[in-house]
């Protein structure tokens, strides 16, 4: 290499940033061969990196040293205005329309993305379990995206100051790319190191796993600054290209190497692929062309606006799906970046200002959206279906100040009446009988007795039982002589232990269910001492499963001999735990399977053979137990025709509340007090 000129404009690398955000747009937009189109993520990392250092490395090599001030402004006035507009925008329809409705922390989202921190809001969130459940439901974020910009700017934010610690304490430019170098490499490792230590979703969202993607790009434009690059090295550029594409083709849109740690050497062969644009190279030539510049240029405020846009024109909205949906949404994200582009982003980088009343500005528009978001949307709840914590708080179990045994009162001449859309034992209820004789056929036999205090009832489960339980509290609220209800579930955990799901790819089950069901919800039964425990279990004890330290490792599911019998014995297992723990009785509601084909997704969580399979597990548990019951809820559903009705399950998983209420009040409420009851002895005894 020898000396060239300082670093200029080449447009080669907006038709780099052309290519890297129709790879993301595609792969958001499902287009197959796509899957691996987050790679593109990847390259915007790299060439970021390798700008910003190229422009930086020019600063000192002029003018001695790095103006840190004038560098903020510059980012501020680039990144600023384009994502406070989207980010209003978001606030504004969320607060005006039901579209994000499902979306459980758009507040926090928001907030997270104007602060820079989004990836860490969306890591603290779940992210498995908010992965799956949008896969399933079709019920996604809008601000998805603004992960991968925050971990830019977080970098933008600190690279600058440690550039020039790195500048004074390297006197010469070797000693500098010796720095950059070992700080790079120290990152690099750490990918996988965290990928081990904390999982997938650490190894795609932590700004330590990926922040070495920057730094490679930073890397190769200390090693470059200030010289001419061979033109043997053009050949990276094609070969750094195509081994990209292959990349998007073949990487799997959940999971593999890209969650393990790997992505540093993507980011290698970005590198590779931007080092041969350095040489006047066709490829040079050919990502210099007009069309790809003007899409390069447009590509961040492509970024921004394509994914809330996707969110918003989906085919349910619109009445279409395939490519004619893909057409209107290109459409508008090109319209709406141009615009972005023409009004707001190019008429503010030209702005001339001082630098205190470019960051003042920024600030203030920065908590302006913050306060318009906190003001107008909703507190962030476990979903559409959550309950209001204060009602939840109004029929929570009150410490007992009789014995547990002392339910039934001593006459049973004047039955208990249940209020609410049941007004009666006799009411809708009484109609449904179970073909298993369980909790349901009860009902027609016998009215309730009177009660000495409200049967207390703990609700427990995946998000379903979550969702269940919020029809149950407002049952409880409106009935409060018959029941106390609490909910103890875990969104995205079941009763089945260890493991790995199949999940687009295998993931390993949680470790906090397992600790959450048989440890955290048994201490919670045993400082309650609830009357009956209602469990139920979904989507999570449904899916695809393995267990890698057996002697098989192929898929298993509910209908297979293997998979029954660790049903049997983990169901089994948290009966007798929470009996063992204080419960009076262990109540198994057999749910109706999910039908998240209403949003043309299945993960094999909606396959009705597989819910009967764990239904069978329930009967049997319930016939060598007395102690435990079932209650039949998939066929009353069935009967009253709410299991197929898109109004009551608006994702095809999780009761909207107001027909959770209406099962509590028709049906489930008053099996369970029927539960409970059987556990005392007869009214004569209980005397």
């Amino acid at each position: 290499m020898t000396r060239q000129a300082a670093f200029s404009y080449q447009p080669a690398l907006d038709g780099v940033r052309a290519l890297a955000v129709m790879a993301v747009v595609l792969f958001h937009a499902e287009v197959p061969g796509f899957d691996g189109g987050y790679l593109g993520v990847s390259v915007f990392f790299t060439l970021s990196g390798f700008l910003i250092t190229s422009l930086l490395v020019a600063e000192t090599d002029r003018s001695g040293g790095i103006d840190i001030g004038g560098f903020y402004v510059r980012r501020a006035k680039r990144l600023l205005p384009a994502s406070l507009v989207c980010l209003a925008l978001v606030v504004l329809v969320g607060a005006t329309t039901t579209v994000f409705d499902e979306v459980t922390e758009l507040r926090v989202q928001v907030i997270g993305s104007l602060l820079h921190v989004a990836n860490w809001v969306f890591l603290a969130g779940d992210g498995s379990y908010q992965e799956l459940f949008a896969q399933s439901t079709g019920t996604v974020s809008p601000l998805e995206h603004y992960w991968s910009l925050a971990i830019e700017e977080q970098f933008y934010w600190v690279w600058p100051v440690v550039f020039a610690l790195i500048v004074r304490w390297c006197r010469n430019r070797r000693a500098q790319t010796i720095a950059v170098g070992v700080l790079t490499v120290a990152t690099a490792i750490s990918a996988p190191i965290i990928a081990g230590m904390w999982g997938a979703d650490a190894a795609y969202w932590a700004t330590p796993a990926r922040v070495s993607e920057i730094l490679i790009g930073a890397l190769l434009a200390m090693v470059i600054s200030g010289r001419t690059v061979s033109r043997r090295w053009g050949a990276a550029g094609p070969l750094g290209l195509v081994v990209l594409a292959l990349g998007v083709a073949v990487f799997p849109a959940s999971g593999g190497l890209a969650y393990q740690g790997a992505l540093p050497l993507v980011a290698v062969v970005s590198a590779a692929m931007i080092l041969g644009l350095q040489t006047l190279a066709p490829l040079r030539r050919t990502l210099s062309s007009r069309p790809l510049v003007w899409l390069g240029g447009l590509s961040y405020g492509i970024y921004l606006f394509h994914w809330p846009i996707f969110v918003v024109v989906d085919a349910d909205r619109l009445g279409f799906g395939g490519p004619a949906l893909f057409v209107v949404r290109i459409g508008l994200t090109l319209l709406v970046a141009e615009t972005s582009a023409r009004l707001i982003e190019r008429p503010i980088r030209a702005w001339k200002p001082t630098a205190r009343p470019t960051l003042i500005g920024s600030a203030t528009a920065t908590v302006g959206v913050a306060l318009l978001a906190i003001v107008v949307l909703p507190v962030s709840t476990s979903g559409y279906w959550g309950v209001d914590e204060a009602v939840a708080e109004s029929v929570a179990l009150e410490p007992l100040t009789t014995p547990a045994s002392a339910l039934v009162a001593p006459s049973t001449a004047t039955p208990t009446t249940t209020t609410g859309n049941a007004t009666t034992t006799t009411g809708k209820a009484t109609t449904t009988t179970s073909e298993a004789g369980t909790a349901a056929t009860r009902a027609a036999e016998e009215p309730l007795p009177a009660l000495l205090r409200p049967v207390r009832i703990i609700v427990s489960g995946d998000s379903t039982a979550e969702a269940t339980g919020t029809g149950l509290i407002q049952w409880a609220l409106g009935a409060p002589a018959l029941a106390q209800v609490e909910v103890y579930a875990a969104p995205g955990c079941g009763f089945v232990r260890g493991g790995e799901l199949l999940i687009g790819d295998w993931r390993p089950v949680e470790p906090l269910c397992e600790r959450w069901a048989y440890e955290l919800l048994v201490d919670e039964v045993a400082l309650a001492q609830p009357d009956v425990v209602m469990l139920m279990t979904t989507t999570w004890d449904a899916l695809d499963r393995r267990w890698p330290d057996t002697e098989s490792t192929d898929a298993l599911n509910p209908t297979d001999p293997a998979y029954q019998a660790r049903l049997m014995t983990d169901f089994g297992a948290i009966s007798d735990a929470l009996l063992g723990a204080g419960a009076g009785r262990v109540v198994w509601v057999q749910h109706a399977a999910p039908n998240p084909g209403w949003n043309n997704n299945d993960t094999g969580q909606g396959n009705p053979a597989r819910h009967d399979a764990l239904h069978t597990v329930m009967d049997g548990l319930a016939a060598n137990n007395p102690k435990i019951d079932v209650i039949d809820l998939a066929s009353w559903l069935e009967q009253e025709g709410i299991d197929v009705d898109p109004d009551a399950r608006p994702d095809g998983v999780h009761w909207d509340p107001a027909y959770a209420t209406a099962i509590a009040e028709d049906f489930l409420g008053e099996e369970l007090v029927r539960s409970a009851v059987e556990l005392t002895a007869p009214p004569s005894a209980a005397t």
